[in-house]
């Protein structure tokens, strides 16, 4: 387990944004359509430069308080502006994807889960990729998520891994369907090039199925501090507020700065 020092006191110093990209966009694994913001980096504007994509679950509690659930966010805007004007992160671009109210679905495998990805590899990314300068290959894109979102960024991962290298699943419903992304990890040929894993240790939070998972992939040969990390956050909760606290963890574990 890996401990990160962070700090979140000092004031917003880069000029990276979100911007609507998509409105009530629909996908086959829903009725209801969803708005999709991309965060763009400072000073995107002002060079020819390709950048790494991060593909965000739940993009109602990423930026905007009176989008996001009971109005909690993970404060992203300021946490990437922050971490990439530090030269902590390296600079990225973010998607963040609405839910729907079919959010359970779309975020289990066993019921829509299959569709929705199918729709961001298929619609959604090829839509990111022709409209920004993008890095396509599969190290420089990630998707990440929390809870039912950490679950279906860990599917993406052995079912999409030639398109996302990278997955960052933050307190991951591990326990679904008896704990079937597990033996998934067991038993696919192809695994992600780099996984992030994280948990509370109260309040709903299952760290052990955290720490098994980890096990199944340091059998799997990844190496901690490497291809793998794992944060367990003491005396953290099941809600956005932690999540938020953690975010630079998982940023700083995908895309560390590189001069």
């Amino acid at each position: 387990m890996f401990l990160f020092l962070l700090g979140f006191s000092l004031p917003v110093m880069g000029q990276g944004h979100f911007k609507l990209f998509k409105k009530d966009i629909l996908a086959p694994s829903s009725k209801h359509g969803r708005d999709v913001y991309v965060y763009l980096p400072a000073n995107y504007q002002k060079n020819n430069v390709r950048y790494p994509v991060i593909y965000l679950h739940d993009g109602q509690n990423l930026f905007d308080p009176q989008r996001a659930y009971l109005g909690q966010t993970w404060k992203a805007l300021s946490t990437l502006n922050n971490l990439i004007a530090r030269k902590e992160v390296a600079p990225v671009i973010v998607v963040a994807i609405d839910n729907t109210a079919d959010r359970k679905l779309e975020y289990t495998p066993e019921n829509s889960g299959k569709l929705y990805l199918e729709f961001l590899v298929k619609t959604l990314k090829p839509l990111v990729d022709q409209n920004f300068r993008t890095k396509t290959e599969r190290k420089d894109t990630a998707m990440m998520g929390s809870s039912l979102g950490g679950l279906i960024s860990l599917h993406a991962g052995v079912l999409y891994p030639e398109t996302f290298g990278l997955i960052a699943a933050l307190s991951p419903s591990i326990w679904w369907n008896d704990r079937a992304i597990i033996t998934s990890y067991q038993q696919h040929s192809q695994l992600p090039h780099k996984v992030y894993l994280d948990s509370g240790t109260t309040g709903g939070e299952e760290p052990q199925d955290v720490l098994d998972l980890s096990q199944v992939l340091v059998s799997r040969n990844y190496r901690h501090a490497e291809n793998l990390f794992v944060y367990i956050q003491d005396g953290a909760d099941h809600q956005e507020y932690y999540w938020a606290m953690r975010f630079p963890v998982a940023l700083k574990a995908l895309f560390p700065y590189s001069p």
